[in-house]
């Protein structure tokens, strides 16, 4: 039964770490080019979504990292 629980921590750990990639590496970065956004937005919006979005991909870049800490931690248990 343990090991059970320990497979299913293991399972959601990789998971997060999955969608944390697929976040920053797909969804946010997408928004982050003028193309992918009308073509009458203002340069000036679009520099203060940027810089929304700059945030929001260094936090998940934080998230990833402990996540992989724990999974690292995990391994080790």
């Amino acid at each position: 039964m343990a090991e059970h629980k320990q497979d299913t921590l293991a399972n959601f750990l990789t998971a997060a770490l999955d969608m944390e990639d697929e976040i920053s590496n797909s969804v946010y970065k997408d928004y982050m080019d003028a193309k992918n956004w009308p073509k009458n937005l203002k340069p000036e919006a679009f520099q203060k979504i940027k810089e929304y979005l700059t945030v929001l991909i260094e936090d998940t870049r934080k998230h990833r990292k402990t996540i992989a800490g724990l999974i690292e931690q995990h391994d080790q248990d």
